[in-house]
């Protein structure tokens, strides 16, 4: 009852004003209109919640556990924007409140695993409890499973392992795949180093591994299948490694103990593949693991960027440099050292695993004889 009476008195003082206005020939009807327009954008609630609810279903009108259901009132403001969400349960219901706007258009989407499977613009809609059955297509998910191991290949037991869904090879990827409760879908390895995570849901995948004595490990999946989702994660080690540069002539032999023209001087640089690290640390503190281990002692232990300009050679082409480095996956790229392209090449694939600890030899070919 108060906030109709604030109403009508919004109302009355504006006709007031109005009226003044018109007596003096100042033009009151338009400006009334105008008023009344901005008092319905700008205090255009019913301050009244409304009730969005029922269920969703798949293709075969199965109910469907954990898929995320999310009502946006658009406003006129952005700013004004309002979102609500709720997960269904295990009848696939799900529950959303939010406010009722006179000027809003009103949109329904439904998440799975952080992926947009359904989306409706309803638009304006009256004051009232809105039931909307919702139907997405069949999801099709997959059980990633694996082995864990260190460097030398021997199993590793205890390692956490976690999913998540890059766009694409060395992108940076989203966030971790979450299980029906929301949370981070996570397993630490059995005694033989096998992790197994269900209900994996969407492709590319990237299966990320850590262990606070062996550091971070990926494995990438292109496309997922129920023959091929999961593989070898090698994790390793956390202990810098030297990364050293052989300079091999265009017939593959060593350039010794050779000072490199200008024009053949270059800049190598290694960046990690993939980086979860902040991602893999808010999952491990959140659950406790690991005996309380910090999430920046486990952010400190992932692979970080690295470059070196080569300008000469030792004994058996090896560069005068040495990069000491997390061991990792890496991107490796060349560039001349005043910057641009460069017509050396990498032996060898440019993603490469780093995880000797003896240390590592990048070869590159440039076009000397």
């Amino acid at each position: 009852m108060g906030r109709i009476k604030k109403r009508i008195a919004l109302v009355l003082a504006a006709m007031t004003v109005a009226l003044s206005l018109s007596a003096c020939g100042g033009g009151g009807e338009l400006l009334l209109g105008y008023y009344l327009y901005q008092q319905l954008l700008n205090n255009g609630s019913s301050s009244q919640k409304m009730i969005w609810s029922s269920v969703v279903t798949d293709g075969t009108n199965k109910p469907l556990k954990g898929y995320t259901v999310e009502i946006l009132a658009n406003r006129p403001d952005p700013a004004s924007d309002e979102r609500k969400s709720a997960v269904t349960n295990d009848t696939g219901q799900y529950s959303v409140a939010i406010m009722w706007y006179q000027v809003a258009a009103y949109e329904i989407s439904v998440y799975y695993q952080n992926t947009t499977v359904y989306h409706d613009n309803i638009g304006p809609v009256f004051y009232q409890n809105q039931t909307r059955d919702i139907q997405v297509p069949t999801v099709s998910t997959v059980a990633v499973s694996g082995t864990v191991v260190d460097g030398a290949g021997a199993a590793s037991s205890q390692a956490f392992v976690c999913v998540a869904r890059p766009q694409s090879l060395g992108d940076t990827p989203d966030t971790l795949v979450k299980n029906a409760e929301g949370k981070t879908a996570y397993m630490l390895t059995n005694n033989t180093g096998v992790y197994l995570i269900e209900n994996v849901f969407g492709s590319p995948l990237l299966i990320a591994g850590f262990s606070p004595s062996l550091g971070f490990g990926y494995y990438y999946i292109d496309a997922p299948s129920s023959v091929n989702a999961g593989g070898t994660v090698t994790l390793p080690g956390k202990t810098p490694i030297p990364v050293r540069v052989r300079v091999l002539n265009t017939a593959s032999e060593p350039l010794a103990n050779t000072i490199l023209p200008v024009d053949f001087r270059f800049k190598i640089k290694l960046t990690p593949t993939y980086n979860l690290s902040t991602q893999v640390a808010t999952a491990v503190r959140d659950a406790s693991l690991f005996s309380g281990i910090t999430s920046e002692e486990i952010i400190a232990m992932h692979p970080v960027a690295g470059e070196a300009n080569v300008a000469s050679t030792s004994a058996d082409g090896i560069a005068d440099i040495t990069l000491n480095l997390v061991p990792g996956a890496y991107k490796l790229e060349l560039a001349s050292s005043p910057g641009g392209v460069f017509p050396g090449v990498l032996v060898g694939s440019f993603q490469r695993l780093l995880k000797d600890a003896a240390g590592e030899i990048i070869e590159v070919r440039i076009p000397l004889a």
